[in-house]
């Protein structure tokens, strides 16, 4: 379907940078070359088409969202950042199972927009937990994370921390728990009588895995194919993805059965 709206406005870098910054108010027609970095004669043009096309109003030098520009301003935004996001990285995003996100917050993937990736660790650490990932739960006061996935160093190193009076929330699916049940149990209930740390079971399939910290959240996505993808995490380090990151955890642990001692 033809649509003569979009086009104007995503065929078009100027029009689209055009129509975000009026999103936060009226601009002088300086503010808009200053800001922008463009001249008159680029400027003008695509100000002429927006006012034709209603979505834009001129008032003397003053340019402003019009009320269809407010609408469609709206609505622009969160797909522009979900364009950001998978052109940022497409072949990451293109191979690996988004779909593995719960809606709620697939839905919410634009605020992942400012995220960058690990560097894939090289063959004498391959299958070791990321340097980037343990180097910045080092600095963290505060942890949550959902495994899906077990590592053996994982045990000792968030019992460190909970000793440490680092907050410690972990989430796990219920064969991980079995499995710290049986072979760790000794670590698991000494981790269980910190007051700053909580335990979490999730009796569903899980194929992701993450952490979100006071300072940066980790995504592991699995390949499309469903296999581990142990070389490379979604690194974000700005609030509003470390705000997704936190709503994701309270998604699975409003479903999730707290633990508060071995079985």
């Amino acid at each position: 379907m033809n649509s003569p709206l979009l086009e104007l406005i995503f065929l078009s870098e100027k029009r689209k940078e055009l129509l975000l910054f009026l999103k936060d108010g009226p601009k002088t027609i300086s503010e808009i070359k200053e800001n922008l970095n463009v001249g008159l004669v680029a400027i003008l043009p695509q100000l002429k088409k927006l006012r034709e096309s209603s979505l834009i109003l001129k008032t003397g030098d003053t340019y402003s969202l019009a009320p269809l520009g407010i609408a469609v301003i709206s609505r622009m935004k969160p797909m522009i950042d979900v364009l950001n996001v998978f052109e940022s990285k497409y072949e990451y995003w293109a191979t690996h199972a988004v779909e593995s996100i719960p809606d709620p917050l697939r839905e919410r993937i634009g605020e992942l927009a400012s995220c960058t990736f690990s560097e894939p660790p090289d063959r004498t650490h391959l299958f070791e937990p990321h340097r980037e990932f343990v180097e910045n739960l080092m600095k963290s006061k505060k942890i949550s994370g959902i495994a899906s996935i077990f590592h053996p160093l994982y045990p000792s190193l968030f019992l460190s921390f909970a000793k440490n009076g680092v907050d410690v929330s972990l989430l796990v699916t219920r064969p991980i728990y079995e499995r710290l049940n049986k072979e760790y149990r000794a670590e698991m209930n000494e981790f269980l009588k910190f007051k700053n740390a909580s335990f979490y079971v999730y009796d569903k399939k899980i194929e992701l895995a993450y952490a979100v910290t006071d300072i940066f959240l980790s995504l592991t996505l699995p390949f499309s194919d469903g296999t581990y993808d142990h070389k490379e995490d979604v690194l974000c380090f700005d609030s509003q993805a470390i705000k997704w990151g936190e709503d994701l955890f309270a998604y699975y642990r409003k479903i999730s059965d707290k633990i508060t001692e071995m079985d």
